[in-house]
């Protein structure tokens, strides 16, 4: 099996984008609830997905791993901008690098917890 076979399999959002924050990679799970097809998603940023400015910590995280070079594992609370709706995600975003280290983009893993808060 390919990774993408596996991450299309796994109810969470699994999504890579590059520095300039444009989805680069987005699985089944991304392109239910952008409610778009992978040819919809790539090449897009957030403002094209959700209301930036009630979902800002969204923003604020994928800056700190691209500017800092860390990993960050916290919630996030975004409304999706197809449905209005609030959801809230526990997200583990992470640096993604090139083979000499430069860092190129960030890939994250977000699993919805709206029912549990």
């Amino acid at each position: 099996m390919d990774a993408d076979s596996i991450l299309n399999a796994i109810d969470a959002a699994a999504y890579a984008k590059d520095l300039d924050g444009r989805y680069t990679y987005a699985n089944a799970t991304v392109q239910r609830i952008f409610g778009a097809d992978l040819a919809g998603i790539i090449g897009k940023d957030d403002s094209h997905f959700f209301d930036l400015e009630q979902s800002n910590a969204l923003r604020e995280n994928d800056a700190e791993v691209m500017a800092q070079g860390v990993s960050v594992a916290r919630e996030e609370r975004d409304i999706i901008k197809e449905s209005g709706e609030e959801r809230v995600y526990f997200t583990i975003k992470s640096p993604l690098r090139d083979a000499s280290g430069t860092i190129v983009g960030l890939c994250g893993l977000s699993i919805d917890i709206t029912d549990r808060s």
